[in-house]
């Protein structure tokens, strides 16, 4: 598929404060755990380079007697085929080092096995750390407020929202005041405020990574028409199961039952369904293209089979499909996480030969952000040049 809009951006200054001041802080003096939460629906997609490179340098410096652990929660697995998951835990204990959850607020078990991990963790250090502190992280909309809440449920029995939760991203801009998870061990954490990457990257990689988070709303959805991304969706549907893709279940009774590559004529067979029409009879495509993604937000698709890929970031579907055959799901996804390992370790390499040109998270700087740099350069030299004088006098 070719990606008609251009690559977005959205990087509010409230993050960069974040990633760049507050966080290297709390993680120097006042965190014991990171709790990073990402969508198990787009599972690297979510992965925020960054972070990454912050937390694995907060772990390898941390070489004490002081806790420090990495606890990574996949959020939303009700959202998803099961089938996969187990795949993906075991891939990523291989490849990372770091603890690995998936979770549904909707299932109990899930929070109190959570829950339970931080307990383990606050009754096995208690003698060198009396309380437990926990740091909520991760790119905006993930489900970090809504699964502190709940946490904090589990804990304290306190049924009280404690952290505002709404689904447009970037609603928590700054940290929170420390929540009680736990009465006894005691466990306190702090929310923090959604990080996207500074810049999504260059040309069909970084287009593609733009549209599938505002997918999952994980950025500022208006940056994307619907229709756009309601033909993004298609295609994906179209790709991990080529004879019959989800979205057929929409078409009205009388309609065949034929895969189209067509977002028009897909739009306007799921208008007549859905009697989304103007008020002179013309289908309201997009409004359709709204109902459309709210329809696999919400779990549409869960449960058909998906014979080519599994959620967004695996797809098994591509012109070297020959070195799929014979692979388990368990394989495949094994390969799909090897090969992503493998290219944001080329990237750090380059970045690092760059000098740091393209960026921390080695997508790559806009011409905005270059612009930028190179003035502050220019105000550099300058400043430099002028103590230069001063001191020769």
């Amino acid at each position: 598929m070719s990606i008609a809009s251009a690559s977005k951006s959205w990087f509010p200054g409230h993050m960069a404060t974040f990633l760049r001041n507050q966080l290297p802080t709390l993680l120097s003096a006042q965190v014991d755990v990171v709790l990073e939460v990402r969508d198990v629906r787009m599972p690297l997609t979510s992965i925020h380079p960054d972070l990454e490179g912050i937390l694995s340098q907060w772990r390898e410096r941390r070489k004490t007697g002081r806790v420090c652990e990495r606890i990574v929660v996949y959020t939303k697995r009700d959202l998803i085929d099961t089938e996969g998951q187990e795949a993906l835990g075991k891939a990523l204990s291989k490849h990372f080092d770091h603890h690995t959850h998936f979770n549904s607020n909707s299932k109990p078990k899930d929070l109190k096995a959570l829950h339970g991990m931080l307990v383990s963790i606050a009754k096995e250090n208690i003698a060198t750390t009396p309380a437990l502190n926990v740091l909520v992280v991760g790119m905006p909309n993930m489900g970090k407020s809504t699964l502190l809440n709940s946490l904090r449920w589990a804990g304290t029995s306190n049924s009280t929202k404690a952290m505002r939760t709404s689904a447009t991203p970037g609603l928590t801009q700054k940290t929170s005041e420390r929540l009680k998870l736990s009465l006894d061990p005691l466990i306190y954490a702090v929310d923090s405020p959604g990080v996207m990457v500074p810049f999504l990257g260059r040309g069909d990689e970084g287009r593609e990574r733009g549209l599938k988070l505002a997918l999952i709303a994980g950025i500022k959805e208006s940056l994307y028409d619907p229709e756009t991304l309601a033909s993004f969706l298609l295609d994906h549907l179209n790709r991990v199961n080529l004879e019959d893709p989800a979205y057929l279940s929409l078409y009205p009774p009388n309609q065949p039952r034929t895969p189209t590559s067509s977002i028009e004529d897909f739009l306007d067979i799921l208008s007549h369904r859905l009697n989304s029409l103007s008020k002179h009879g013309q289908t309201d495509t997009l409004r359709t293209a709204k109902w459309f993604l709210k329809w696999w937000r919400e779990g549409g698709a869960v449960g058909h089979p998906q014979t080519n890929g599994w959620g967004f970031d695996f797809d098994f579907s591509d012109s070297d499909s020959m070195r799929w055959r014979g692979l388990s799901l368990e394989e495949k996804v094994d390969a799909g996480v090897a090969k992503y390992v493998e290219r944001m370790k080329l990237r750090k390499e380059n970045s690092s030969a760059a000098g740091n040109v393209v960026g921390l998270d080695g997508y790559g700087v806009s011409a905005t952000m270059e612009k930028k740099r190179e003035r502050e350069e220019v105000k550099r030299v300058r400043r430099a040049k002028s103590l230069a004088k001063l001191a020769a006098r």
